[in-house]
């Protein structure tokens, strides 16, 4: 079976020329670089509000999808996934759930934004923290009641990120046949870039069971084909960095790209 291949010297030279510092520092963690800039680390934990999370704007309240994403960014840059500050966001998180085992930012509504937060907050526990069950436990029994009678109408991440949590049920205990029934329904989805690379992600955070293996290998081809020339990906929303680092990520992952830096 041929694997897919990628140019990583245009994507790490696209990251370099269009990205952040920070970004640049994800980019530099990905490809196997263990020690970050300091002037980065200290802009990410003045960012941290008190309360463990981060805002989706600094200064700003707290969010959960911002703090989850922060929490993602710090284990791009390896030894910034176990440090304090990545403790201090996980805590926040946790500490976030509401009664009902669902996650909403204060002033977000619709059911669609709570799933997606829930997903999000529960697949951000479930590989920071397995070792603590019940909130994970709890949050995924709320999205099987969100979702389960309309999977094939849930927004795709949320859908991803659902399917990961079902098939991977705190206790170790057998997959839940609405994960396939997930996966089924994301195998005939148009998927972009960023979507690739997350349901990717989840197989590399979360382990690729065998039956899964020809469905990542397809993955893995269709992300690779839609590398762009300039060396990124496209994204929808003008995200390519973000998009660009989600692909190097996932191909890291998978072995298929060795260390950079």
């Amino acid at each position: 079976m041929a694997l897919p291949q990628i140019d990583v010297a245009r994507a790490k030279a696209f990251v370099m020329a269009h990205g952040s510092a920070v970004d640049v520092t994800r980019l530099e963690g990905i490809l196997g670089r263990d020690q970050p800039d300091r002037s980065v680390v200290r802009t990410l934990e003045e960012r941290q509000n008190p309360d463990g999370g981060f805002p989706v704007d600094a200064p700003g309240a707290s969010s959960v999808v911002a703090t989850c994403t922060l929490i993602q960014w710090l284990r791009d840059i390896p030894p910034l996934a176990g440090a304090p500050m990545a403790g201090r966001a996980v805590s926040f998180v946790r500490r976030s759930q509401q009664v009902d085992g669902s996650w909403i930012d204060p002033g977000t509504t619709g059911a669609a934004a709570q799933a997606y937060m829930t997903a999000r907050a529960v697949y951000t526990l479930l590989v920071a923290e397995p070792d603590h069950p019940d909130p994970i436990a709890r949050g995924a029994r709320w999205l099987r009641g969100a979702l389960e009678d309309g999977t094939d109408q849930a927004d795709t991440e949320t859908l991803i990120l659902a399917a990961a949590i079902w098939s991977r049920p705190p206790g170790g205990g057998p997959g839940d046949a609405l994960a396939d029934a997930a996966y089924a329904s994301l195998r005939d989805r148009a998927l972009s870039p960023r979507e690739l690379a997350l349901w990717l992600t989840t197989f590399v955070d979360l382990g690729l069971a065998a039956r899964h293996l020809g469905l990542a290998v397809g993955l893995l081809d269709r992300l690779a084909g839609l590398q762009q020339p300039d060396g990124g990906w496209p994204a929808e929303d003008g995200g390519r960095v973000d998009a660009t680092l989600g692909a190097l990520r996932a191909f890291r992952g998978f072995g298929l790209i060795g260390p950079a830096f």
